[in-house]
């Protein structure tokens, strides 16, 4: 099972039947919550994960948990903070709730870092709410309210909610109060560590990849932009799923960036103070992030282009 396949790679793929060629049958199910699509991930109830790469990050540093990064998926989320329409700055949120899937997730440090940009910090001048995934806080935002009637004033939002928002009437379409600018990496193709042992062309983890990476080579090629209603969202800069630094390779300075801002918050609290960050993100087999799967399908896939051109 492969939960949260990316949308642009999941259309792409399908249409030109990638996932048939290398003889996958791919069930897409959208998590609750990024604490349940873990847990699943650890049991073995999930084959791959595309999650935010704080999580990996946390859940590896802090808990020693069985996860790896096997690349990076995307050249960046386009991360909001958004609220609804009757807020129009970042000052009118204090007193006030905001939601979060969790209050430890990447988003909820980064949240916390734009407002205390702007003097706010968390409860003192504001409360934390729990409403699970990006899709259910987006919905909430819009309607205004939670399901109980709570009002809705503001939360983090990513693409491709950004862009569905824009073309809301104006009764119902969020107010953008900031956007992160800084490079921030975030969705990532994450694994139990344990599944990485021994891989071979034919494992299913290697499959899989080798069609996002198919899928990825396609879509660099502008010939193909007719192909794709989505190609110009596949390629962007700020939310596109073509890494520019190479298949999959994740984004050090961006991976560092989400690092040092769980840090400021005291998010590596069972860590020393002397831990060497930079250390813990170099790529090496049985490490954070962990490149094994991608060399083998890298590798795999010149050797298929090799033998169908002589």
């Amino acid at each position: 099972m492969l939960p949260n396949l990316p949308l642009h790679c999941d259309c792409l793929c399908l249409r030109q039947r990638f996932f048939t060629a290398y003889g996958l049958d791919v069930v897409y199910q959208q998590v609750p919550n990024s604490t349940y699509a873990y847990a699943q991930t650890f049991s073995g109830g999930y084959d791959i994960l595309t999650g935010t790469i704080d999580n990996s990050v946390n859940l590896r540093l802090n808990s020693n948990e069985n996860i790896t990064v096997i690349g990076q998926l995307d050249q960046g989320p386009d991360l909001v903070l958004a609220s609804n329409p009757n807020i129009t700055s970042v000052a009118q949120l204090k007193s006030k709730s905001l939601i979060v899937d969790s209050p430890t997730s990447g988003y909820s440090y980064l949240l916390r870092k734009i407002l205390s940009i702007y003097g706010l910090f968390l409860n003192t001048d504001y409360f934390f709410q729990t409403v699970e995934g990006t899709n259910l806080r987006y919905a909430d935002l819009v309607v205004g309210k939670l399901p109980n009637g709570t009002t809705v004033y503001a939360t983090m939002l990513v693409y491709p909610f950004t862009t569905e928002g824009e073309a809301l009437p104006t009764a119902q379409r969020p107010n953008i109060l900031a956007r992160v600018s800084d490079p921030i990496s975030s969705s990532a193709f994450t694994a139990r560590q344990s599944a990485l042992s021994n891989c071979t062309e034919n494992d299913v983890l290697v499959r899989f990849m080798s069609v996002i990476h198919a899928a990825n080579l396609y879509l660099r090629n502008p010939a193909q932009k007719t192909c794709s209603l989505e190609y110009n969202a596949a390629t962007a800069a700020d939310t596109g799923d073509v890494s520019p630094g190479g298949p999959f390779t994740v984004n050090q300075t961006g991976l560092l960036n989400v690092m040092a801002v769980r840090e400021e918050f005291n998010g590596f609290s069972s860590l020393p103070s002397e831990y060497n960050f930079a250390a813990a993100i170099v790529p090496d087999e049985g490490k954070l992030i962990d490149y094994s799967i991608r060399d083998l399908v890298v590798a795999s896939l010149k050797k298929d282009l090799l033998e169908t051109t002589r």
